[in-house]
């Protein structure tokens, strides 16, 4: 791994929604209604970017399982996994064009059972050109992002 996990942040997303690390180089930028972005102040840096959505079920349907919260997304190259009994997880990788450039798109979705039939969904994703993917840099931080947010800390009510 390289060193940028040795020097690691907390980010407390929004007041606790979910915490997670990151390397302690990076710019933390949120906008004030939602969203929060994350990247190396450098030059053609990946940017990860993190969405949290918070839904209510129907009254009087069955509780939600962690895993069908993922419903649009077992169609993706990743297989869904229980992280605990209350949180599933996949990740995928995407690739698009912006801007005439070629991107290629990190995903990885936490889906969380909240209690009172509420099931939140926290989207983040990791942007880089395409020409960065073999990059032992881009490897590494993929690498970690992967872990800890497989390791993130997710607020276990509907209130933050």
């Amino acid at each position: 791994m390289v060193a940028c996990q040795k020097n690691l942040k907390e980010v407390e997303y929004r007041g606790g929604i979910v915490n997670f690390s990151i390397p302690s180089t990076w710019v933390e930028e949120y906008e004030t209604d939602g969203g929060g972005t994350f990247y190396e102040d450098r030059p053609d840096s990946g940017t990860l970017r993190l969405n949290v959505l918070t839904f209510k079920t129907p009254v009087g349907e069955v509780k939600v399982k962690a895993i069908d919260a993922l419903p649009s997304l077992k169609s993706a190259s990743g297989n869904p996994e229980l992280l605990s009994e209350s949180v599933a997880y996949i990740h995928y990788v995407k690739r698009s064009e912006e801007d005439g450039e070629d991107i290629t798109i990190y995903w990885w979705v936490l889906s969380q059972v909240l209690e009172s039939n509420y099931v939140r969904i926290l989207n983040f994703s990791y942007t880089i050109l395409t020409s960065q993917e073999d990059e032992l840099q881009t490897q590494a931080e993929v690498e970690l992002l992967t872990e800890q947010i497989r390791k993130a800390r997710l607020h276990p009510e509907v209130g933050q």
